[in-house]
Order: structure tokens, then sequence, then C-alpha cells
């Protein structure tokens, strides 16, 4: 069963993920950094570096995380669910602005501490929430444990979110998790917004510069957790499989290039179209159920 799976193993890799946000003006990344470890080697080393690989990353989870608020924008959600959220603060960003219910998620092992630096960046800041802002735990692949969660929500619609959490899950998992989100989306109405529309792609051939020239451990852990092999196909696969789910795509995001502060990051200007080739290996996706 899927759910005998330990998922923890995947957790480590939240906190590079974190560092490379925190280079972009993502909101509360830096903050968030700074509390977990050392930002500013971090920054230094990649400075120093001057890594295509470490930039096309960058830019890869910069525009994964604009594309998902993108899709969130034009549906203007009141209650919404993160699976797997990992150190990202959408949540609280959004409850800062808005009147939402967000349930974010991730592991039970996980969330404690997330809890901990949510709870700080709110008391030293002093943030006035308008909406209302629950950080739990939740195997999402643990169908119990999800509808106990998703009793924090009334009967309006509910928009799931998760961004990088299907590469971590094979072709039986997918279909485990697509029909527990399935339910709850026929029980209140509503989307699923999901970053995870991955297709293979060589990335080494587009940067000029193997992977592995930028971390060994990354890709290492790559490697261990069959990223690349959970990935589909081509889009048209994507589609069929959300089909097979009883999901149908609402809309594509398409990537905000003038969003993009982590451009900035080298001294050169980055052609749109070069950037947009770097990005054809993943889409966000809005789903409904059917």
């Amino acid at each position: 069963m899927a759910t005998a799976r330990d998922f923890n193993t995947i957790s480590p890799s939240a906190g590079a993920l974190l560092m490379m946000k925190a280079l972009t003006d993502i909101p509360f990344a830096k903050e968030t950094a700074a509390m977990v470890g050392d930002l500013e080697s971090f920054a230094r080393s990649a400075r120093e570096k001057k890594s295509r690989v470490m930039l096309g990353r960058t830019i890869h989870f910069e525009n994964r995380y604009k594309t998902i608020d993108k899709a969130l924008s034009a549906i203007d959600p009141v209650q919404v669910l993160e699976l797997s959220s990992g150190f990202s603060c959408r949540g609280l960003d959004m409850v800062l602005h808005k009147d939402v219910t967000y349930v974010d998620t991730d592991l039970p092992e996980f969330i404690a501490n997330k809890k901990k630096l949510v709870d700080s960046l709110v008391a030293d800041q002093q943030l006035q929430l308008h909406g209302r802002l629950y950080v739990e735990p939740l195997n999402a692949m643990d169908v119990p444990q999800f509808e106990e969660v998703t009793r924090l929500f009334d009967g309006r619609p509910v928009t799931v979110v998760n961004e990088g959490l299907l590469v971590y899950l094979n072709t039986e998992e997918k279909r485990q998790l697509c029909a527990t989100i399935h339910r709850l989306l026929k029980q209140h109405g509503g989307y699923w917004v999901t970053g995870d529309a991955y297709i293979r792609r060589d990335m080494s051939r587009l940067l000029d510069q193997p992977q592995e020239a930028f971390d060994e451990q990354l890709t290492k852990f790559l490697e261990e957790h069959r990223i690349d092999d959970n990935k589909f196909d081509s889009y048209e696969e994507a589609n069929s499989f959300f089909e097979s789910c009883h999901f149908k795509v609402l809309r594509r995001i398409d990537i905000d290039y003038a969003s993009l502060s982590s451009l900035k990051l080298i001294n050169r200007e980055i052609e749109e179209e070069k950037v947009r080739e770097w990005m054809q290996g993943r889409e966000t996706w809005v789903l409904e159920p059917v």
C-alpha cells in the first residue's frame, strides 16, 4: 500500500528549495531561510559558483510558485488546502490580505517545526491576519488523516494546492491521491491547482552544463526518489492521466516572465525566449472534477 512508504525521506529537500526561493522576492522566503539555515553563506556560494544549473533551478521554482499564485488569483478561493507545503508561506501571505480559510499541511514530523516558524513570523512582525490560517499535520496519502483535516472546512468550495508532490509518487500513488482529492471536491465544489504537470526533459542540454556540476547531493536525492521516472512522458499523457482520474484541465498557466525576480541574480539579461525554453518541462494546471 502507498501509505507504507516513508515519505519523511522527502522532507530534507525542503531546506534546499527554501534557500533557492530565498534568492527571489517570494513572500517570507528570505525571513524563513534565515531562521532555518545560513542564508548569507548560501547566497555567497551561489554568486561565486555562477552555475547555470542553479540559475535554471531557481527560475524554475520561482516560476512554479508564481504560476500557482496566478491561478489562485483567478479563482479567488474562500477555502484552501495546501498539500506538502514544505517551508512555503503562501498560506500566511494569503491570510494577511484576504478573508480566507487556509489549511497549510505537511508530514507530522515536519509541520511541527513549520508551525513554530510561522508563529514566530506572525509575532516578530506583529502581523494582523484577515483570514484564518491552520498549520496541520497531514500525510496526503493517509485517507483517514486527510478526511480529519478537511473537517476544518465548512460547506463552501475548496481549492486544493500542491507543488512538488506528484513527482515523488508513482502512478498507483498518484491515482490514490487523485481519488482522495476528487472526493473532497465533489463534496464541496472547487478546484485543484497543481504545479506538478512535469514531463521528462534533458535539462543538461538546455543549460549547457550537467546538473551534477551544481549539487551532487541533490542529484543523488533526485535519483533515489526516482523523480524522472515519476514524471509524465508528455503533456498529452498527463492530460490523459488526469482525465482517467475524472478531472478535466480548465486552464494551463503561462509563465510570467516579467515577475521573475531571479533573473536579476546575474549581470546580464536573459532573453524571454530562452527562459521559456528552460521552463518547457513543467506547467501549472487548474483541474476540475467531473
